[in-house]
């Protein structure tokens, strides 16, 4: 009888890990509050409309063209939430107790949109697109919980420039991975090449 093998190799789901780590870990203990305040950048959710791109789009859409499997990015993006939430409750929020759920949904929504765009697509710029379009997704959801359960919304007047913010931090994310993957990736296939002639 066949072994059924799994999707993703164990090469493949260390780096999964270790992009959602890495992403969770700058989430927790980057002082983004502090940033946001300093700048006289009301919340809720400044940090991610100003720096999710690089906190949160970057590994995802990193995973996703690394790996070059679908499913890599929504994968990372779910184990982010999973890590963010084992660290702390989600914007400190623990009543009700279940609102972790909005993490889930909130980077979920980001990576379905991240590997949607750069999937179905060759075009630089709609997969680009796809990550700031992810990270406004996610801005949004997280807006949206804050407000029901915890009484905070942002202030109307800053909504749209924050909303721009979150786009361009997105799209810049997604740059910024992509450039990294093809580099990476040209690097490896030119090593291999120059050990197969040597």
């Amino acid at each position: 009888m066949k072994e059924k093998k799994s999707y993703f190799d164990v090469y493949e789901l260390g780096m999964i890990a270790l992009f959602a780590l890495g992403s969770a870990l700058l989430n927790t203990y980057l002082p983004i509050k502090a940033f946001t305040q300093w700048l006289g950048i009301p919340g809720p959710a400044a940090g991610m409309a100003l720096l999710g791109g690089f906190i949160f789009v970057f590994w995802v859409a990193l995973a996703h063209a690394m790996i070059k499997k679908k499913y890599a990015g929504i994968v990372t993006a779910l184990l982010t939430a999973s890590f963010c939430l084992l660290i702390a409750p989600w914007y400190g929020i623990v009543s009700p107790i279940w609102f972790g759920v909005y993490a889930i949904v909130a980077l979920l929504s980001m990576g379905i949109f991240v590997e949607l765009t750069a999937s179905e697509s060759k075009s630089k710029f709609r997969g680009v697109t796809g990550g700031g379009l992810g990270n406004v997704a996610c801005l949004g959801i997280t807006w949206v919980a804050i407000g029901v359960h915890a009484g905070a919304w942002a202030p109307p007047k800053y909504v749209p420039i924050l909303i721009l913010a979150a786009f361009v931090s997105g799209c810049v994310g997604s740059l910024m991975a992509y450039g990294i993957a093809k580099t990476f990736l040209q690097a490896k296939s030119f090593t291999k090449n120059l050990l197969l002639f040597s």
